[in-house]
């Protein structure tokens, strides 16, 4: 038997756009009659009255359960994750911009839309003058630091070819140091075996929750173990900045490279710099993506080059630690508590049974 081309091909797609449809017309009943971008606005800038109202409506024709406003969010918490990409494609349709539909799955502040953001670069640049700011006003001494593409990643849904895709948006830098920081994550566990282990007060009661209270154990090596994760934290920020500035010079380029990790379809735009991102509206993401599509074969040497030169400084790393750090010192830190509240357990427990 073939395989579908598409994971989510076993889905009916005529009844999430008829449900999408009822939803639009629950949320304004005047939808259909306005032209193309009032519709595009309504859908980006939709007060949450009417959402909820939507929403409702989509849970009860795709699932067949009914709820009012006042028990949508309960009501979410009840659906099983097996049965939420059908809602996210009615969802996508009901609330994405453009040409593919697209929904950015961020925070954004009061009153701003996509629709306020022409081109990729207008967004990213806004989000990292807003994480500069942040950072300044919670670490004083923060020099700030130069703008690059993507330092944060963002999670997008879209329609390509008229099919619901989860994607990553990231740089191609970010790419690279998390390849780095997977590599690096086993030689360490390879160099210095550890695991965490319940700590005196784990699961004391606390006012909202419960302690979250894990010890490292790595046989007696834990000072030795931590400086060597600071190290190889602070090895790879300096990493990704540098790639950053190295790939800025390179003419623009998007990659994409699709993931199996489950049944859901996710696939990973990656940017390789700043001018790439200038070129991109969203409102025509993939039809302005398609003339910098790039083969990331050309890219998989450097980056094995990359990992192989990382886990020799990791290795060298680890033998100075072992034959200069003195433990015994120990780094002034602030203490910390993690509180759990008993609903994250229970989200947490949902998303291992899925």
């Amino acid at each position: 038997m073939t395989k579908p081309s598409h994971k989510l091909a076993h889905i009916n797609k005529a009844e999430i756009e008829l449900a999408a449809r009822k939803g639009l017309m629950m949320a304004d009943s005047h939808y259909f009659a306005w032209p193309a971008k009032q519709q595009e606005r309504f859908r980006a800038t939709m007060t949450e009255k009417a959402r909820q109202k939507l929403e409702c409506v989509l849970i009860d024709c795709l699932l067949g359960i009914k709820c009012s406003s006042q028990e949508l969010a309960s009501t979410w918490d009840d659906i099983p994750s097996s049965k939420l990409n059908i809602i996210n494609w009615a969802s996508l349709l009901t609330q994405g911009i453009g040409e593919d539909y697209i929904y950015l799955s961020e925070y954004m502040a009061e009153g701003k839309s996509l629709l306020d953001f022409s081109t990729l670069f207008d967004y990213d640049y806004d989000d990292y003058l807003f994480q500069e700011e942040a950072k300044k006003q919670e670490f004083p001494e923060y020099k700030g630091s130069d703008y690059f593409a993507f330092q944060h990643p963002s999670w997008v849904r879209l329609l390509i070819q008229e099919q619901f895709y989860y994607a990553s948006f990231m740089s191609l830098a970010t790419y690279f140091v998390d390849e780095i920081d997977s590599a690096g994550s086993e030689l360490i566990s390879q160099l210095i075996p550890h695991d965490y282990v319940d700590g005196n007060n784990q699961g004391k009661p606390q006012k909202g929750g419960f302690l979250l209270d894990m010890k490292l154990d790595a046989g007696g090596l834990e000072g030795q173990l931590e400086e060597l994760q600071s190290r190889w934290y602070t090895y790879q920020r300096n990493r990704w900045y540098a790639l950053s500035k190295a790939f800025s010079e390179l003419p623009p380029a998007v990659f994409m490279l699709d993931q199996d990790w489950d049944e859901d379809p996710h696939r990973f735009f990656i940017f390789n710099n700043a001018a790439a991102l200038k070129l991109i509206r969203w409102q025509y993401f993939l039809s302005d993506s398609k003339p910098l599509i790039a083969d990331f074969s050309v890219m998989e040497e450097q980056l094995r080059n990359e990992i192989g030169d990382d886990m020799s400084w990791l290795s060298e790393t680890h033998r100075d630690i072992l034959k200069n750090f003195d433990p015994k010192i120990v780094k002034l830190q602030k203490e910390k508590k993690i509180i759990m509240s008993p609903r994250a357990l229970k989200d947490l427990a949902k998303i291992d049974i899925d």
